[in-house]
């Protein structure tokens, strides 16, 4: 017999013990060989594994990045084809400029971006609201006159007396002069007989007005409408509705009117109470009457012009579209 670890013949005694290694000493350098043989063998085997499940989270990461850089060009795309294909902007407005200083340079999608910004704020409506506790500030004041036909609700439609006014003050807002299409609503209640305000106001003497007048004091479905024009300082096209409803002093109500081109609708606390139409005044703001012999009191107003394109299909609707119950 031959020592596995030596090669060399074991003697006969040695035989009697052990009949794989001639002496104890070559046992235990053969069983160290054989551990560390197996523990070369397991490292090797870990690595490999762990290699093989290393290739495959690249592969899964490759792809994830690929998957990205997909996405991030196909919104590039999109982005420049958007910027290529909206409409310019409103007369008067410019698209954002882009530095040429590199440090600060806008990419595509930036600039993309704030041209569909600059668009969006072109085309919405404008909206300007005054509370009237907090003064006059942005209001003119000019002089006009009220016809005796108008203020008085025992006069038949269209009467004549021509040598019969008074003057009033009308309060103007300069801030919707320039208007020609808007909706205007306030809130606002009577300390005598009326409620009257202006709209389509270029000046004293040419402007539209309506009226909300108490005919029958004390009366059941004791309100009426007056509506007529101003034009060049004369008082024309006076005409007096009855309304299927009561006013009363000191009651907030809520008034609504949409003005578009030549028609005007009136709402009164959400219910349409007047629908005309006339061609002769084009554009101008609102306005309210200062008259001492029929005080009233307004609380505050909006306006909100109709003019852009997102404007006009609010206007459309709103011809239709009866708004709820008042605040």
């Amino acid at each position: 017999m031959l020592c596995f670890l030596c090669g060399k013949k074991i003697g006969l005694l040695r035989r009697l013990v052990d009949q794989q290694y001639c002496s104890t000493l070559h046992r235990k350098e053969a069983r160290l060989a054989s551990a560390q043989a197996f523990r070369e063998e397991d490292e090797l085997e870990h690595w490999s594994v762990a290699r093989s499940k290393g290739t495959k989270k690249r592969g899964s990461a490759a792809t994830a990045g690929q998957t990205a850089s997909i996405f991030a060009f196909l919104t590039v795309g999109g982005l420049l084809v958007a910027a290529l294909l909206l409409p310019g902007p409103a007369p008067g407005s410019a698209f954002p400029q882009v530095s040429l200083d590199p440090s600060i340079k806008r990419g595509l999608p930036a600039r993309a971006w704030d041209a569909v910004g600059e668009l969006v704020r072109s085309q919405a409506p404008v909206t300007l609201h005054h509370e009237f506790a907090s003064g006059f500030s942005e209001w003119v004041t000019v002089s006009s006159r009220i016809g005796m036909n108008v203020d008085d609700e025992r006069d038949s439609v269209g009467a004549s007396r021509p040598a019969l006014s008074r003057p009033v003050a009308l309060r103007l807002w300069e801030r919707s002069s320039s208007l020609q299409n808007y909706q205007m609503e306030f809130q606002g209640q009577m300390e005598s007989r009326s409620l009257s305000w202006a709209f389509r106001a270029a000046n004293g003497n040419n402007y539209y007005a309506t009226k909300l007048v108490i005919a029958r004091p004390g009366g059941a479905n004791n309100a009426g409408l007056v509506r007529y024009a101003v034009i060049d300082g004369h008082e024309t096209s006076a005409v007096r509705l009855p309304l299927p409803l009561s006013l009363e002093r000191g009651v907030n109500y809520r008034v609504r009117m949409t003005v578009q081109d030549d028609h005007f609708v009136t709402y009164l606390n959400g219910q349409v109470i007047s629908s005309w139409t006339d061609t002769v005044l084009k554009r101008g703001g609102v306005g309210f009457f200062e008259d001492r012999n029929d005080p009233q009191k307004v609380a505050w107003v909006s306006v909100s012009e109709h003019d852009s394109f997102m404007g006009r299909m609010l206007a459309h609707f709103s011809l239709f579209v009866i708004p709820g119950p008042p605040r």
